[in-house]
C-alpha cells in the first residue's frame, strides 16, 4: 500500500507514526452498521524501508488485519482512510494483495 499522512498542522498526529508492526490503526474499508454507522477495521502496520513516518510523509506500508475476513473485498486501486480516532489520519491506496501466511498446527 502507498500512505500518505495528513500533516501534523492538519491531522492530530503530531509524532511520528512508528513503523515496526506495534501500531493497529483503523481503517475506513467501507462497511457500515446496521445503523449506518462508519464501521472501522484494524490492521497492524508496518512501513516498508524505514522505522517510522512523519506527519505529511509518504511510504510504502504492509498491513496485517486483526480479522481479515472484513478485508477480502480489497483489490488493487482501492483508496481507504486511516484512523486513530475518528478523524482520518491518512489515505492509502492498495497496490497488492497478497494471501495470509500459512500457519500450521501446533502439537
Amino acid at each position: 500500500m502507498d500512505l500518505a499522512l495528513r500533516p501534523a498542522a492538519e491531522g492530530r498526529r503530531t509524532t511520528p507514526l512508528p513503523g515496526a508492526g506495534v501500531l493497529r490503526p483503523m481503517w475506513d474499508l467501507g462497511h457500515r452498521s446496521p445503523m449506518g454507522e462508519l464501521v472501522l477495521s484494524a490492521a497492524r502496520l508496518w512501513i516498508e524501508e524505514r522505522p517510522f513516518l512523519e506527519p505529511g510523509g509518504r511510504a510504502r506500508i504492509r498491513l496485517a488485519p486483526l480479522d481479515p475476513s472484513l478485508w477480502q473485498h480489497l483489490e488493487p486501486g482501492l483508496r481507504m482512510t486511516l484512523h486513530e480516532d475518528r478523524t482520518f489520519a491518512g489515505t492509502a491506496t492498495v497496490l497488492e494483495i497478497q494471501p495470509p501466511a500459512p500457519t500450521t498446527p501446533s502439537g
